[in-house]
């Protein structure tokens, strides 16, 4: 994990299993004993060294990563992470930043810096599109229903949740969106959804609507946010997710009055939850047993 601290990782499963033969790269020793992999973001081609390498494990909710790297040989398979905690912290992320937004918070802030004092009503919108409805977009579903937000998702295949309108498929993209005051990302990464946050769509959503991008930053195109943003389609958005990472000093997103940011912090891995569905899968790996939370290769997630 080139980019990433993975001391507390290494820490809880060597508390679970003490006996566990665990090597960090890039100081991994003999390539031909590695026959499992946890990874994020690692350098394209370093998987052709491992002869005997079977399972690669995410560590982090997308594999985006993990197939964005083109040699990544054939028979391997991929598993995702999938972490109550996880989901539970990006809904509690959506509907903060939702409520943040209607309620004016971030205003008042500036207010009070300013030395003025401007009561105003709270935003009337309450119509959410969620685009993605996998395990964590069902979950921020749910929860934003229970705060009283009208939610309809978007997703590739039909979805039936409970209290939520679900459109699925490409035509579907624009039905979904229109009449949403807030549009929220959390699709996964793949060619099909590379750039799904574009002027085709900007143009057609409610004048006004508000994006929330917490999916990766590959889904927008940065400079058609801009353009949405000056002609005043959207009123404004947050992001937590970018192309690059972190968000470089120059970029025109870190000043724009427009534009709230976080780093990357939308939903962050618990490194006892991640590798106790590491070590299951590890010992369902030397078992022959299944595996859980495979990644599906067709797809890219």
């Amino acid at each position: 994990m080139p980019d990433r601290e993975c001391g507390e990782l290494l820490k809880a499963l060597k508390a679970s299993d003490p006996e566990l033969d665990i090597r960090i790269w890039p100081e991994v020793g003999n390539t031909e004993d590695i026959d499992y992999a946890i990874l994020w973001n690692h350098p394209a081609g370093e998987l052709l060294k491992y002869p005997n390498l079977k399972v690669i494990a995410s560590y982090g909710a997308g594999v985006d990563h993990i197939f964005k790297d083109q040699s990544l040989p054939p028979q391997i398979i991929v598993t995702r992470l999938v972490d109550n905690a996880l989901t539970l912290q990006m809904s509690e992320y959506i509907a903060g930043v939702i409520q943040n937004h209607r309620l004016r918070l971030t205003e008042y802030r500036e207010y009070q810096a300013a030395g003025v004092w401007a009561p105003k009503e709270a935003r009337p919108g309450k119509k959410i599109c969620l685009l993605g409805l996998g395990n964590i977009g069902q979950h921020v579903a749910q929860y934003l229903t229970t705060i009283g937000m009208t939610v309809c998702g978007w997703s590739r295949s039909p979805k039936n949740i409970d209290q939520v309108t679900s459109f699925h498929g490409p035509k579907a993209l624009i039905e979904a969106t229109k009449d949403a005051d807030y549009i929220v990302c959390l699709l996964p990464l793949t060619p099909k959804t590379e750039n799904i946050l574009d002027a085709g769509l900007f143009s057609k959503v409610k004048k006004g609507a508000y994006l929330i991008n917490a999916g990766r930053g590959a889904h927008l195109n940065e400079d058609d946010l801009l353009d949405a943003l000056c002609q005043g389609q959207l009123s404004g958005a947050c992001l937590d997710v970018f192309r690059t990472e972190p968000l470089p000093d120059d970029h025109a997103f870190w000043r724009h009055p427009k534009i709230a940011l976080t780093p990357h912090i939308a939903s962050l891995t618990n490194s006892e939850q991640a590798a106790a569905q590491f070590l299951a899968n590890y010992h369902n790996m030397r078992n022959n047993a299944p595996l859980i939370n495979k990644a599906d290769v067709q797809n890219g997630y």
